[in-house]
């Protein structure tokens, strides 16, 4: 690792090239010809050095966080020392937006994050992983389209004349509005309507998610900040929930039930029950869910206990 002094220096230049330190000969050769690199062998390393580069105390110039290493075989998500940069993990998620609370990358003067490493942008894992951590951090997050190797770095870090091989979370985004609808899933012509959804009593055993219940000013509040009209069918979507959302239905003792999807840009509702694969409804305000669901009870676990209030919502419109 750098001395203090040398850490300074690195922070002035326009790009911390963040480079896996495992024993591996094309990686080796990056870190060979990146003089600047900061080898790290995983999520624990990372952060130490997060912490050690902001003990510097140097004035936050502009530059990008290049975390580079290889992807994984099957969805190309980047992985350092055996860390997954995948956004479906509540461990990976909780540590980037940990990093955001506590402003870490805007006091180091990063302004956006590259996942530099082969095919991070052509699955649809690596895809979501992008979008994600954009959502949590607030800034652009960058993948690679091709494979990468030591040829697309210089003695600076990533190789400008070779950022035609990255695509930001917003082209991605734009790749999907552009996308025939069939593409994208089946639309779901009917709005949002609470009450239409099924009202469900909750199941004793626990999902490996967190279980919340709303009350019904919450759920009001919730509904507020999703696209109502704008639901869509994707059967193949397994991302698993970040949080399960009880709301308050007419029948008591009965729940309807909703996910939160994908660090909080979707609300998923199952109007045809849980065999079907669910709706989607874009959420318009991601942070202000986050805050609303950091309000919310937890699942008290008994039998037919739950915490919150139980007046019904009515007219879910």
């Amino acid at each position: 690792m750098p001395m203090s002094d040398s850490l300074t220096e690195i922070l002035a230049l326009p790009s911390l090239s963040v480079i896996d330190g495992s024993d591996d000969v094309e990686l080796a050769r990056i870190r060979a010809l990146v003089e600047s690199s900061l080898p790290v062998g995983g999520r624990g390393e990372l952060e130490w050095l997060l912490g050690r580069l902001l003990a510097c105390d140097a004035p936050p110039t502009p530059k990008t966080l290049d975390l580079i290493g290889h992807s994984t075989g099957d969805t190309a998500m980047l992985s350092i020392g055996g860390w997954v940069v995948d956004a479906t993990s509540s461990a990976v998620s909780a540590f980037f937006r940990e990093l955001a609370d506590q402003r870490v990358l805007p006091r180091l003067g990063v302004h956006a994050v590259r996942l530099i490493g082969s095919l991070t942008a052509e699955t649809a894992r690596g895809r979501l992983a992008i979008r994600a951590l954009s959502g949590i951090l607030g800034i652009p997050v960058w993948g690679a389209r091709d494979l990468i190797h030591a040829g697309h770095f210089a003695r600076d870090g990533y190789a400008d004349a070779r950022q035609d091989l990255l695509v930001s979370n917003r082209e991605l985004e734009r790749d999907i509005l552009e996308e025939r609808p069939s593409d994208l899933g089946a639309l779901y012509v009917r709005a949002l309507d609470l009450d239409a959804l099924p009202a469900e009593v909750p199941a004793i055993d626990a999902p490996p998610w967190p279980e919340l219940v709303a009350t019904a000013d919450q759920a009001r509040a919730l509904l507020a900040m999703v696209h109502r009209d704008e639901g869509v069918s994707i059967p193949g979507l397994l991302s698993m929930p970040h949080c399960e959302i009880a709301l308050p239905s007419c029948e008591r003792g009965a729940y309807h039930h909703a996910e939160v999807l994908l660090c909080c840009d979707y609300l998923r509702v199952y109007p045809e029950g849980r065999e079907s694969p669910g709706i989607l409804y874009p959420i318009v305000e991601p942070a202000a869910v986050r805050r609303l669901i950091a309000r919310l009870a937890p699942r008290i676990r008994s039998a037919d206990a739950w915490s919150g209030d139980h007046r019904p919502l009515h007219q879910g419109r």
